[in-house]
């Protein structure tokens, strides 16, 4: 399945092609990426951060897809569902994703620099947050 996400950021626009993914098993590179997101999270007023434990395995928390063969995340899927806390670095870890969608929370401060590393990155959905500064250079390489 594609999917065109549109991306609006203080004015810059970015037109992406996304592609879905499946789900299943993990690494410990992901797993401690996804803490350190969850880490920066100061609001939660859904609870969504209380799946994010260890009593169930991180491919099967909520807003996460991994996928089957190499059971790495592909897609970060926290859309509208009332986040707030500034971006982690340690996204950048995600080495397999390819969808970052966290529109329509409250996300603040700059979008951190280690995105532009994500290799396999085809759809970035930051729109309605608070994010300010201008958008890393190196995202363009995505």
């Amino acid at each position: 399945m594609i999917l065109l996400s549109f991306f609006n950021l203080q004015g810059l626009n970015l037109l992406r092609l996304a592609t879905a993914s499946p789900l299943v098993r993990g690494n410990d590179t992901d797993q401690q990426a996804l803490l350190q997101f969850k880490a920066k999270i100061t609001g939660d007023q859904l609870n969504i951060m209380k799946s994010w434990n260890s009593s169930i395995h991180f491919c099967q928390w909520i807003g996460v897809t991994c996928g089957r063969k190499h059971a790495r995340v592909t897609e970060l899927k926290l859309r509208v569902l009332k986040l707030s806390g500034s971006l982690s670095p340690y996204i950048g870890n995600l080495s397999f994703l390819r969808e970052l969608d966290l529109a329509g929370n409250s996300f603040y401060n700059q979008i951190p620099r280690e995105i532009g590393g994500l290799r396999r990155l085809e759809a970035l959905d930051l729109t309605s947050n608070s994010i300010s500064g201008e958008i890393p250079s190196n995202l363009s390489a995505c």
